[in-house]
């Protein structure tokens, strides 16, 4: 319905389609992606290779689009080290999407409040710094951890969460770069295609950050296949500063680029640590 009503609109944008802003939204979002990874990377143990949870993250979210929350759970427990527990999967699912919320929340309210008040702004990136810093340390996700998942005796969760204990500094390095990288991603995004002002761009950003947060909400499309959609839409169609077949184009586009992205990096990112893997262990044998 989307695609019929909106094709003129998606046939225009794809035939203005911007290579270089192209290049850039994949630079962004793959370093938002590594951000995310090394986070996950970290909460599952050392028990588990760079290429393993390479696999296991990546993987992770191409099986999100399978119908449920939970393939992509299942996926990584067939590619982790066979003596890590189920459990430290699932914490460091908790941990990298509780982080990924956080950092998208208080991205996507500084950018609403933006064009009106720059110091609100800054506040409410401040705000999100700082919960961020207080929420992620050891003991405060180990006490959200067993609140939420009420999995702890199955599963084996482990008393300090993540395995490692994040420096302040680094979670505050973490949270900066997740919000710079998320507005950086869906600007370039945008750019691809359409030639929004900076202003109206930042505004789309943050209803795309509000979208992808409904998604997550609703546990029965793949992926929020839809419902993300929708509420873009609805969004858009609320200001009143574009027509449906504008908002309904730019949804698709959004959609599209973000599995193409997710089938990219699934097939490249385990693929490059795992030759870099290789390469230092060969290194590391010849100086022997």
């Amino acid at each position: 319905m989307f695609v019929y009503s909106a094709r003129a609109e998606l046939i225009a944008a794809v035939s203005s389609a911007s290579l270089s802003f192209a290049a850039l939204t994949v630079i962004a979002t793959l370093a938002l992606n590594l951000v995310v990874w090394f986070v996950f990377h970290a909460s599952v143990g050392n028990e588990n290779t760079r290429t393993q949870t390479a696999k296991m993250f990546f993987g992770g979210q191409v099986a999100k689009y399978l119908p449920g929350k939970v393939w992509g759970i299942v996926y990584q427990t067939t590619v982790k080290s066979s003596d890590v527990p189920v459990g430290y999967i699932i914490q460091a699912n908790i941990v990298t999407y509780a982080l990924t919320v956080l950092s998208t929340i208080f991205a996507c309210v500084a950018l609403l409040v933006y064009p009106s008040s720059l110091p609100i702004a800054v506040v409410v990136i401040v705000t999100g710094a700082i919960l961020s810093v207080y929420l992620f340390s050891s003991d405060h996700l180990y006490r959200v951890i067993q609140q939420v998942s009420r999995l702890s005796k199955r599963f084996e969760l482990t008393s300090n969460v993540p395995l490692i204990d994040f420096s302040i500094s680094f979670r505050f390095a973490v949270y900066g770069l997740l919000v710079c990288f998320y507005v950086l991603s869906n600007l370039f995004l945008l750019f691809i295609f359409f030639e929004f002002s900076l202003e109206h761009a930042l505004q789309l950003t943050a209803y795309l950050g509000i979208a992808w947060l409904a998604g997550i909400v609703v546990a029965i499309t793949p992926s929020g296949l839809g419902v993300r959609e929708v509420v873009f839409i609805a969004l858009g169609s609320v200001t009143g500063t574009g027509s449906y077949e504008l908002y309904a184009s730019i949804a698709i586009v959004a959609r599209t680029v973000q599995v193409l992205q997710d089938l990219f990096f699934a097939l490249i990112v385990p693929a490059a640590f795992g030759f870099l893997e290789n390469k230092y262990e060969a290194g590391a044998q010849k100086t022997k």
